[in-house]
């Protein structure tokens, strides 16, 4: 069976292109805009075996959106993977404070992509 990701970018080319390179390597791919998105997606078909989220976007960031979705019963124990711009010490850390497990930095290698979101959900 496919394992599910949520994706939720604000940008939709971004979220294009991940969901290219992710249904290439057989997942079932889930997108949202924005946090309030990507938690109704939660909802209705949570659990995912892996997301990958945004920092910069409206309304919640990405780290808000980590420890939402990660407080949910549905997103417990969930493996949230960042893909951004931002890279600053800071952020990072607020991310891994949230719960998140890994960072990477756009624009990516869609190796780069399957392999960290490969390694985190096992």
């Amino acid at each position: 069976m496919a394992k599910k990701i949520l994706l939720c970018d604000d940008a939709p080319t971004a979220l294009k292109l991940m969901e290219l390179i992710l249904s290439g390597e057989g997942y079932e791919i889930y997108k949202a805009e924005n946090a309030e998105q990507a938690i109704l997606s939660l909802e209705a078909n949570g659990p995912f075996d892996g997301c990958v989220f945004d920092i910069n976007m409206p309304g919640k960031n990405g780290i808000e959106l980590s420890k939402e979705y990660l407080a949910h019963p549905k997103g417990q124990g969930g493996k949230i993977l960042i893909v951004s711009t931002e890279s600053s010490d800071y952020l990072r850390q607020a991310g891994k404070d949230a719960g998140v497990k890994a960072w990477i930095v756009k624009p990516f290698e869609d190796e780069d992509l399957v392999e960290v979101l490969s390694k985190i959900i096992g």
